[in-house]
């Protein structure tokens, strides 16, 4: 959805995703405004069922076909994107209102550390030109241990203090 990325209300983010919804013929229901009102309230990396958590929490009977339905709507709409840290769970983040960036995800913690790289940039763009490749975007995530993590691990080997 273009110039998606200037909107930064939630009522301009609302009437975006209901023009989504009416130009490709799917109505904008109630339950889909309080999935979105719930997702805008985010700011971290989420899952559906904390969408669903979130609604319960505040008395809203919003089904959970319903929020499984919609998340796939608002990923193609713009306002969020998948991301898949993990094989078991698909997560979710904000589309709009930040760069480009990546994530480091520790795998005994599971704590996600965004980053953007100006290097990664250029290596995927010098990439995509060597291939003659339009880039939409990219995905690229570091997996391995904290620095908390990893000092209570012992098998791990640190890395010299000052890199």
């Amino acid at each position: 959805m273009a110039g998606l990325a200037n909107l930064h209300t939630p009522d301009e983010l609302h009437e975006a995703f209901r023009q989504f919804l009416r130009q490709r013929g799917i109505k904008y229901t109630g339950a889909r405004k309080k999935i979105l009102d719930a997702v805008l309230d985010l700011t971290d990396h989420f899952e559906a069922e904390q969408i669903l958590y979130l609604l319960k929490d505040r008395g809203l009977n919003v089904g959970k076909a319903t929020v499984y339905r919609t998340l796939p709507l608002l990923v193609d709409s713009g306002i969020l994107k998948q991301v898949r840290f993990d094989v078991k769970q698909a997560h979710y983040e904000h589309a709009f209102g930040e760069g480009p960036h990546d994530h480091m995800v520790c795998r005994r913690c599971s704590r996600i550390v965004e980053f953007g790289s100006e290097e990664v940039v250029a290596l995927c763009e010098k990439i995509a030109r060597q291939h003659h490749f339009h880039v939409i975007s990219h995905r690229f995530q570091l997996t391995g241990l904290c620095w908390e993590c990893s000092t209570q691990c012992p098998v791990v080997a640190l890395p010299p203090s000052g890199e």
